[in-house]
Order: structure tokens, then sequence, then C-alpha cells
């Protein structure tokens, strides 16, 4: 995938199950969408719920990132949960990769 995007429907294709409905649903998802950062790092942007109303608390749309791994399947949840889209592109934008030591 070297010097080309990914795209949702690529990631989707390699990940079956992570999008059926009764995922989505069960993770209180609403939306996905894939955004790259500079050096071209795609991740895996949510929109979700995410059990926000569990135990009384207040139904909340917050978007959460997910790498995506090079043979497509989608890889670690980054601990940072962002209120809008556009600060999980901000981050994702001037996301750097740590070199291994």
């Amino acid at each position: 995938m070297e010097n080309m995007l990914m795209t949702l429907s690529q990631v989707r294709d390699a990940n079956v199950q992570w999008f059926s409905r009764g995922n989505k649903a069960f993770f209180q998802d609403v939306s996905y969408g894939i955004l790259h950062s500079k050096e071209g790092k795609p991740f895996l942007v949510r929109s979700t719920y995410g059990w926000s109303d569990m135990c009384g608390g207040k139904k909340r749309l917050v978007y959460r990132i997910n790498e995506i791994n090079e043979d497509l399947t989608i890889g670690a949840l980054l601990d940072e949960t962002f209120k809008t889209r556009d600060e999980a592109k901000y981050f994702i934008k001037h996301y750097e990769e740590v070199p291994e030591q």
C-alpha cells in the first residue's frame, strides 16, 4: 500500500466483522472514516457514543482513533478521545511515529 492512500472500502473489505451491524450497534458507533498523517499513515476515525450513557451518564458523541496496520487490519486504539472530528483530524495530521529503540 506504499505511496497509495488507503480507502475506507479497502479497510472494510479486510475487516468485515468489525463493520458488521451487530458490532456497530454494540459499540454504539455512528460513522467511520479514514484519515492519513502527513507521512501517509492511515487511521480509522470513529464517531461513537461508546457507552457514554452507562451508569446514568449523558449520551455523548466523541471521536476515537484506531491505527490501521499494513495488512489493512484495524490496530491499536489510541488513548485519546476527541470532542470533534476536527480535533481528531488535527491530531492525525500532526501525528509523528516514534522510532523504535
